[in-house]
């Protein structure tokens, strides 16, 4: 027979109860003997009352303030059992439980994204060869396309009858002339430079006797020819580009970031860019980060500067069109919020381990170990020093996102603790000092603990006013 609704709810209930009673040592979930601290014997079923104690069904049907009439558990029928109402620790139960504690303290954190990225020029380093004049191409020495080249290097040789008009011009000036700063020849010498003819080839003219026929074409820098449309013996026109050389020595890295992320991302941060094959990542910076939104993706494009320099074979890491590992680690300040690259020094947050944090999505909360001294707590202790037996308490906490410190070299997660959200009443009452530096939180075994005080009717995380009992018979389903 298939179980639905409030019977399928029920067998689920009883499992997980089971399971978590299995779990827990017997000492915690139900008292061992008939007699309370009080000395009260409760052998017989009746209106008895334990101070502080609840009752518990023994399937986990409900938890009632009170024993009833006729000691049953009004859901089963069972016989309901005092539950303990101490929220204390004993070594052989912190040893059960695996309890494991986290002092709060301070640590640099950083909300880490990874993002992919693929690999474009750097757009500042693109040179592009076209012509000033019309004419055609007599010689093509660059006739490869990805040909590495380097800058004053000849890449072509063009003839155009203007440029020659313009030779003459020069040596007809200089020949009337006395000097090289004679206004004609400065003229006529200026004219040559704005035709393309580059102040090497200007010079080299002055050693001739008479024009040349052809103007040559140089490499204004180091780098790869990327695009070329230079052929031997084709005509070309004024403003036609010839040749796109880029310099790869540095490179973008073109990633996309959600909108939801952007806040932790800012100029000159440090990013790491990691490539397959390479053992180690690669340091950028970014540099532009897209005011506008993709409507499509949600997300903005984030430009960042890698240095991509030649290995001892030439060999370069990064190539255009790659697609690459980028992260980012956003500074996180004392509130749990994102800090500009270019911030000062500001103060670490206090820290509490992910493990350590209980949470429904709404509402966190973590435990917290403590002792009695002369009637007040003490919350500063010595994890590895504990006493025989220690306190425990749920405390809701306000906490910023999720981030990453670095520990023995390896990355771990934590939550910046900003406030515990406790009203002023609530802190005073339960002796919280100001400062929750050195509270120590229960980083493995606060599952157990919450659920001890949930059987125990206290504030847990499902029920922040404590569990109540009650007669409806779907109590505790």
């Amino acid at each position: 027979m298939k179980l639905t609704g409030t019977p399928l709810i029920a067998a689920i209930g009883l499992s997980i109860g089971l399971l978590v009673g299995f779990v827990m040592p017997s000492s915690w979930v139900f008292v061992d003997d008939a007699k309370n601290a009080t000395g009260h014997d409760h052998t017989g079923h009746g209106p008895h009352e334990m101070d502080g104690t609840k009752y518990a069904c023994p399937m986990f049907c409900t938890i009632m303030d009170h024993l009833p009439q006729d000691g049953r558990c009004p859901v089963c029928g069972m016989d309901m059992t005092p539950v303990s109402a101490n929220s204390t620790l004993n070594e052989h139960e912190r040893r059960m439980v695996g309890l494991q504690l986290h002092t709060v303290g301070r640590k640099k954190l950083a909300h880490t994204m990874r993002l992919v990225g693929e690999v474009d020029y750097d757009e500042t380093r693109l040179s592009r060869i076209t012509t000033r004049v019309q004419g055609w191409l007599e010689r093509v020495v660059a006739d490869t396309t990805w040909a590495t080249v380097t800058k004053g290097q000849e890449l072509a040789a063009i003839y155009a009858p203007e440029l020659y008009a313009a030779q003459n011009e020069y040596f007809v000036a200089r020949k009337g002339a006395n000097d090289e700063n004679d206004p004609l020849v400065r003229a006529a010498r200026r004219r040559l430079a704005l035709l393309g003819i580059g102040a090497a080839d200007i010079a080299q003219l002055k050693t001739q006797d008479g024009p040349q026929e052809t103007l040559t074409l140089r490499a204004p820098q180091d780098g790869v020819i990327v695009e070329r449309n230079a052929v031997q013996g084709a005509s070309v026109k004024m403003g036609a580009m010839l040749y796109t050389i880029a310099d790869l020595s540095r490179v973008w890295v073109q990633a996309e970031v959600f909108e939801m992320d952007l806040a932790w991302v800012s100029l000159d941060q440090s990013v790491r860019v990691e490539v397959d094959g390479r053992p180690t990542p690669i340091v950028g910076r970014v540099a532009f980060v897209d005011p506008v939104i993709n409507s499509t993706t949600r997300t903005a494009r984030v430009r960042v500067e890698v240095e991509n320099p030649a290995s001892a074979n030439g060999v370069r890491a990064l190539r255009v069109g790659q697609r690459v590992d980028v992260w980012i680690d956003g500074a996180v300040d004392a509130g749990g919020q994102p800090v500009a690259a270019s911030a000062t020094e500001t103060a670490s947050p206090l820290v509490v381990p992910r493990s350590a944090v209980l949470s429904t999505g709404k509402r966190r909360v973590v435990y917290v170990v403590f002792t009695e001294r002369d009637g007040k707590r003490k919350y500063d202790l010595d994890p590895a020093r504990l006493p025989e037996t220690v306190f425990y308490q749920m405390l809701p906490v306000s906490l910023g996102p999720v981030a990453t410190a670095i520990e023995n070299g390896m990355p771990a997660l934590y939550y910046p603790l900003v406030d515990l959200t406790l009203s002023p009443s609530e802190k005073r009452m339960l002796e919280i000092p100001k400062s929750l530096e050195r509270l120590v939180v229960v980083a493995r075994g606060n599952l157990l603990l919450d659920s001890q005080a949930q059987l125990s009717g206290k504030p847990s995380l499902l029920f922040p006013d404590g569990s109540r009992g009650s007669t409806d018979p779907h109590a505790g389903h």
